[in-house]
């Protein structure tokens, strides 16, 4: 009695395999780029600093309560800093 087994085509095992590497790639690139985004952020002390880490020209505190910076923009998110002992929000321009 012959039993023929069933495997995994050479198409099936090139895609996969093709497929592995483009993610390791995005992986290696979006991780650099974060990493240094995130670095620059915690080296920031002040608003201009975040801002200018964030890829901002400039920038400034703004009340914590305000929801925008002003032209609808929202203020740096994920950032804050303390000024006077009062937390502010990072407006960005």
């Amino acid at each position: 009695m012959r039993k023929k087994a069933q495997g995994i085509s050479i198409n099936v095992i090139i895609i996969a395999a093709i497929a592995l590497a483009v993610l390791v790639v995005l992986f290696m690139i979006f991780t650099g780029r974060l990493g240094l985004f995130s670095k620059g952020l915690s080296e920031a002390t002040d608003c201009k600093q975040a801002c200018k880490s964030a890829g901002y020209a400039d920038g400034s505190a703004t009340d914590e309560t305000a929801t925008d910076c002003g032209s609808g923009r929202p203020p740096l998110p994920g950032y804050s800093v303390i000024v006077d002992g009062v937390r502010k929000k990072c407006c960005c321009t």
